[in-house]
């Protein structure tokens, strides 16, 4: 019987290392790419490190029930900003101009959750009686007529699968997707980047005929009656570089 060579083996054995290495490879790169800002290279029209106490004057704040609690944190050589909801509902928000029918818009921000609202029913979009999320990113983009305004709502939910996606039980212009779920992520910082074109096109079925007015973001509990906690940090709004034009744009 013939022997067979230690060879084989050894180059069997180094053609299934560099195949898992490659499968590795690329399961994680892209989110390894876009946390290093590698995966889009922007023309930025704001940032938002959260850095200084006084960071959050320049968002102002939407009461719709009780006030959350938002403020600049600091834990070691990160700063960011903390929300706490006790059975409320109020969001930051910043009011800015960005030109999304001739440009190529993009957010990026980092977010995580410390605790979730407690629901009694199925987690969903469309309840208006449980609609309490840790964590939502509103991209807005408004009409003088504010209820012909329309909304991208990015969600990170305790139970709905990423990539759900639904129409808001309160209008129909606002479309709400989870691109976050659950609180399998070790308390660590999740980044986030959204092509706002792309997402826009995918839930209205059509291109933006608004320009962008506004960002903000918020935790609510005022459904539940509940408690949550979330941190957001990092936020930036920019234009695909490849895309842009000498007409286009600006603040």
């Amino acid at each position: 019987m013939k022997r067979r060579r230690p060879g084989i083996f050894i180059s069997i054995s180094l053609i299934i290392i560099v195949l898992l290495g490659t499968i590795y490879f690329l399961q994680t790169w892209p989110r390894k790419a876009r946390e290093a800002g590698f995966l889009e290279k922007l023309k930025l029209v704001k940032a938002f490190p959260f850095n200084e106490d006084t960071a959050l004057k320049e968002w102002e704040e939407k009461i719709f029930k009780g006030k959350v609690v938002y403020r600049v944190e600091k834990g070691g050589d990160l700063s960011y900003v903390k929300a706490r909801s006790d059975g409320a509902a109020s969001a930051l928000y910043y009011k800015v101009k960005m030109d999304a029918k001739r440009m190529h818009p993009v957010i990026r921000w980092k977010w995580k959750v410390g605790k979730f609202p407690a629901k009694s029913g199925a987690e969903s979009l469309e309840a208006e009686n449980e609609d309490d999320f840790a964590a939502r990113v509103y991209v807005i983009f408004p009409t003088a007529f504010l209820i012909n305004s329309r909304v991208l709502e990015y969600i990170w939910a305790e139970k709905l699968p990423v990539g759900t996606s639904g129409t808001s039980p309160y209008s129909k212009k606002i479309k709400l997707m989870v691109i976050e779920s659950g609180s399998d992520k070790n308390g660590e910082w999740v980044s986030e980047e959204r092509d706002i074109l792309v997402d826009y096109n995918l839930m209205f079925g059509r291109p933006p005929d608004l320009n962008i007015g506004a960002i903000a973001f918020m935790t609510n509990t005022e459904h539940t009656g509940t408690s949550a906690e979330a941190m957001y940090d990092d936020i930036e709004l920019g234009y695909k570089e490849d895309d842009l034009s000498p007409t286009g744009g600006g603040q």
